[in-house]
């Protein structure tokens, strides 16, 4: 038999199987095999169904992990843009606040000339109590000038001197004393520093007894300014509120405890007095 008359015997044949299960199979021969491979099989199906369900819930799962990752990260990034947006408009506000007080001291105390500043430096060790401004002696600052906050509050001299910086003593530091008096009552003394005490500022030499009118000559709550007496430093600079007052160990003078006016932490311009009012 020839290779050609083979091939054509084998597609009858499969061609007669094939049309002989079709017909056995509309007469439902195959019954009892597909109700025996489905016995089999559900329980099968049954067993691999909850392990099918757990495995798409983890990669669903691992999805949704991965993308709240991503938003997360989104929502964080979105969080630190605003709080940066925030602190810059903060301090633009505080700047401007700063120049608002300025042109108020200035434009009412046009007398005084004055050099605006900015605060370039602190004392990193916190041993001394001074800061660095960006004005020297080619602005026309000098040594023991006053420099005050931008709403004309005393916070220091200036203590050393270059071209183009200065340094500041502050109120604060135990070598700083200056000739202050209580705005009320005008009773003179002179205000110390005593940070490296664990204070503030001290008003000492206060003279003892009550004033002519019979009034206390210091009390606590009195606003304590510059005299103007003994150097560059004007009369009527704010210094501070008495906190509290008490004799002295000899009994021959009275002390306060004053608060400065000012925060110097958060003084970031500062202006210079170039001379004391006449």
């Amino acid at each position: 038999m020839t290779d050609s008359r083979r091939g054509l015997t084998a597609f009858v044949i499969v061609g007669l199987m094939a049309l002989a299960l079709l017909v056995l199979s509309g007469l439902r021969w195959f019954d009892p095999v597909e109700n025996a491979v489905g016995t089999v099989a559900v329980p099968v199906q049954r067993s691999l169904a909850p392990a099918a369900t757990g495995v798409r819930s983890l990669f669903s799962s691992l999805g949704s992990g991965a993308r709240l990752r991503v938003e997360n990260r989104a929502l964080q990034l979105e969080v630190d843009r605003l709080t940066a947006e925030n602190v810059r408009l903060r301090l633009l506000q505080s700047e401007n606040d700063e120049l608002r007080q300025q042109l108020g001291f200035t434009t009412g105390n046009p007398k005084l000339p004055v050099v605006q500043a900015s605060v370039i430096g602190r004392d990193p060790a916190s041993v001394r109590q001074y800061l660095v401004i960006d004005r020297g002696t080619a602005d026309g600052i000098a040594r023991n000038m006053a420099v005050v906050q931008s709403g004309g509050a005393l916070i220091g001299k200036v203590l050393r001197v270059e071209s183009r910086r200065a340094e500041v003593l502050l109120l604060t530091d135990i070598e700083s004393a200056v000739n202050a008096k209580v705005e009320r009552t005008g009773a003179d003394g002179i205000v110390e520093g005593q940070w490296q005490k664990g204070s503030l500022l001290e008003m000492r030499y206060i003279e003892q007894g009550p004033t002519a009118d019979g009034a206390p000559r210091i009390q606590k709550d009195d606003w304590v300014v510059t005299s103007g007496l003994g150097g560059n430093i004007p009369d009527g600079l704010l210094i501070g509120r008495v906190a509290s007052v008490k004799q002295s160990d000899t009994g021959l003078e009275q002390r306060a405890q004053v608060l400065p006016a000012v925060d110097v932490r958060s003084v970031g311009t500062v202006l210079v007095v170039r001379a004391a009012q006449p």
